[in-house]
């Protein structure tokens, strides 16, 4: 059953939106199953509403999918918690914000506050992204496990820009000394991410909050704007902490 269910996530996963559309052949060629077990995954999953079937032997999400996710982002502490934190952070420093957690081997963006004058910067909340290089990407991972970070390395999930396995942790070490991480931006048009991590009641590392230095001016004020990030991160943790402990009364 376990064994089942596993793959069925993994069916599920396959479906992005560069690739939108699945089939049976498809599907048993690329997780290397038998293509009688790929249809049977793929049939009980739209039995079930979290995929439909658009075509002979062809597959996209379903509509199920929709609503869970939206009962997941009402219903999320973490969310929650935080979302007076992040309008707050956003307000006063006048930047964007966005607030991730840590979905297997994604990113899964949670709450994200734009600013008018920079445009459409930020994600839309429930986009999934891959582990690349961003400043998120490395707080997440480097609130992992080394053991994990190594086998998402091997699986080739960490697309971060590291020639080795030594580099990214190297750097990940870094961005655990310092408590915040920045993305690569020197010398880039693209705009330059800081990001610090989220704890839960645990402590451990579940989200990240980033704040994008979306100008020249926000660049020349990288540590002030820092300094106001971690602190919010500090705040996000704290809340969790004291919802688990109400909870426990």
């Amino acid at each position: 059953m376990l064994g089942t269910l596993k793959r069925a996530g993994t069916v599920l996963d396959l479906f992005t939106t560069e690739d939108p559309e699945w089939g049976v052949t498809a599907t048993a060629q690329r997780l290397g199953i038998g293509k009688s077990l790929a249809h049977d995954i793929l049939s009980s999953l739209a039995a079930i509403g979290l995929l439909q079937r658009v075509g002979h032997g062809r597959y996209r999400l379903g509509w199920r999918t929709i609503s869970l996710a939206s009962v997941l982002l009402r219903t999320s502490e973490l969310k929650a918690q935080a979302r007076p934190i992040v309008r707050e952070l956003s307000e006063r420093q006048r930047l964007p914000v966005s607030l991730a957690a840590w979905d297997c081997d994604r990113i899964i963006y949670l709450d994200c506050r734009g600013d008018r004058r920079y445009g459409d910067c930020a994600p839309v909340a429930g986009t999934a992204v891959p582990l690349d290089g961003s400043a998120i990407a490395k707080v997440l991972l480097a609130g992992r496990p080394t053991r994990e970070v190594e086998m998402l390395w091997s699986d080739g999930l960490v697309r971060s820009g590291h020639t080795s396995l030594d580099a990214l942790e190297s750097d990940l070490e870094r961005v655990r000394m310092h408590g915040w991480a920045r993305d690569d931006a020197e010398g880039s048009l693209r705009s330059c991410m800081v990001a610090a991590p989220v704890r839960d009641a645990e402590g451990i590392v579940t989200a990240a909050i980033s704040l994008d230095l979306a100008n020249n001016l926000s660049r020349l004020n990288a540590d002030a704007h820092t300094r106001a990030l971690v602190a919010a991160a500090s705040k996000i943790s704290a809340a969790m902490r004291g919802g688990q402990l109400a909870r426990a009364i």
